[in-house]
């Protein structure tokens, strides 16, 4: 354990290095020239690097959720500088591609791109600080030197999440979902893919409360830990059908529950997972990719060339870098500590207007009544777009930026996810209900490079809240049992 613990400490103490050598190097942000920037998006590849294979070092496992969390990162934010660093991009510049619409022509300044690098390096670094002191905090469950067979006992199993009831819900949300998917390609089909996301078209309520029920009752069945083959049976089945959502041309909800599963049953299973695995898992998702990519957009063919298929998958998957670059750019119009509050929120006022019957379609909302950072952008740069639909998603750290620009509250907001990841995957899915409770938010964790800053604590509270009323529900029928 002592040893363990001063390889954190080492870990812990190069980050340190890189921190101060940033904020040395932030006095120079001014040099803009071609140098500068290949020099600074150099410092992020060799911080990458640096991250991904200390965290291998300290924990010994390649799907480890700090890891593929990395991996998230390099595929959203930081794949357009890597490909324009060896030079791959179609042109000099990390907004070649579909955000044209501010005005003709339009590119990044050499000071958005340098100053889009040294907010991701310092994110990185700070993530990489709170995770590695979580680490410490929590290293009697991260000691890899014991087997994970003997830390799945400390997990205590409850009556409360009862796999009967998980079978029920399985099932149950398994036809809503399959006629959710129905349904949204009968609308794909009709108006297209942004009809969905336009507020002209919802589910049946029936329909958008049962669909939850699916993954929520594969959760209940797998923190039962199933044998081995009734754990494989019923995980190929949920991936099976949730895979019928990219007939819908939606990949993103698949990626990360497809991520989740594989992860859950490395987890129960003990699945010994390499590297070369990992790698052809990332192909395997690119093809999909494309596949569902030529659905959406109704494309005639897929080129089946794998180098142009990696290097096209991270080009596109990498726009969500614009975001951040647009906040830079036209930091007057979305950076202030107002905004960047409503960006935050975003995903709780949502929930109260649904609650509160106050939903509105986009055409009846106006300026001042948009949240979300993806809404918000996209009303900036295509108006006419944003009413039909379309919208640029989100990225944490573009809010996190927008609370004003400060880079300590970057530094804080990065701090915090880094922590979290390592008190969830270290201490929480130990503690009882703790697993089930982590199986909702660790799809969020995935997907935040691309999504919003809160989205993993709402799921945190959510997660504890299902749990609350499942004991609540079964002690009140337990009572009324007894009269």
């Amino acid at each position: 354990m002592f040893l363990y613990k001063k390889k954190i400490l080492f870990v812990l103490s190069v980050n340190f290095i890189f921190l101060l050598y940033l904020l040395s190097e932030y006095i120079v942000l001014l040099l803009m020239n071609d140098f500068y920037l290949k020099l600074i998006e150099l410092e992020l590849l060799i911080v990458f690097i640096f991250s991904l294979f200390s965290i291998y070092y300290l924990v010994k496992d390649w799907f480890d959720l700090y890891i593929i969390f990395l991996g998230m990162l390099l595929i959203f934010l930081f794949a357009r500088p890597f490909i324009h660093l060896f030079g791959l991009l179609p042109m000099n510049n990390y907004n070649e591609g579909e955000w044209y619409r501010v005005k003709e022509n339009f590119n990044f300044s050499n000071y958005t791109m340098i100053k889009i690098n040294f907010i991701l390096l310092f994110s990185l670094v700070f993530l990489n600080l709170g995770y590695l002191i979580g680490l410490l905090k929590y290293r009697k469950f991260s000691f890899f030197e014991k087997s994970l067979k003997k830390s799945l006992l400390y997990i205590k199993k409850s009556k409360y999440l009862n796999k009967k009831i998980g079978y029920m819900f399985f099932y149950i949300g398994l036809i809503a979902f399959v006629i959710k998917v129905i349904l949204y390609v009968e609308i794909l089909h009709m108006y297209g893919y942004f009809y969905l996301y336009s507020g002209n078209y919802t589910l049946p309520y029936v329909v958008r409360i049962l669909d939850d029920f699916f993954y929520i009752g594969y959760y209940l069945i797998m923190v039962n830990f199933p044998s081995k083959r009734e754990g494989y049976i019923v995980s190929f089945i949920f991936i099976l059908f949730y895979s019928s959502l990219l007939l819908t041309g939606i990949r993103g909800e698949f990626f990360v529950m497809f991520l989740t599963v594989i992860w859950l049953l490395h987890f129960l299973y003990q699945w010994k997972i390499k590297l070369w695995q990992i790698l052809l898992i990332f192909v395997i998702l690119i093809l999909i990719a494309q596949f569902a990519m030529a659905i959406k957009f109704s494309y005639a063919h897929i080129k089946f060339d794998l180098i142009y298929l990696i290097k096209n998958f991270l080009f596109s998957q990498g726009v969500t870098i614009l975001i951040l670059g647009y906040f830079i750019e036209f930091h007057e119009n979305f950076v202030d500590i107002y905004s960047g509050f409503r960006y935050i929120i975003s995903p709780f006022v949502s929930i109260f207007y649904a609650l509160t019957g106050q939903y509105k379609s986009r055409q009846e909302m106006i300026p001042t009544e948009i949240y979300s950072v993806g809404e918000v952008l996209e009303y900036f740069t295509d108006p006419e777009g944003y009413y039909r639909g379309a919208g640029t998603g989100s990225s944490f750290i573009a809010e996190l930026y927008g609370l004003g620009g400060d880079i300590f509250l970057i530094a804080i907001g990065c701090f915090l996810i880094g922590f979290f990841i390592a008190y969830l995957s270290k201490r929480l899915i130990f503690k009882r209900y703790g697993l089930f409770v982590s199986l909702f938010i660790i799809p969020i964790i995935f997907w935040i490079p691309r999504g919003g800053y809160v989205q993993p604590f709402q799921k945190f509270l959510f997660g504890w809240l299902f749990v609350i009323c499942l004991i609540c529900i079964f002690e009140f029928f337990k009572i009324k049992g007894k009269k």
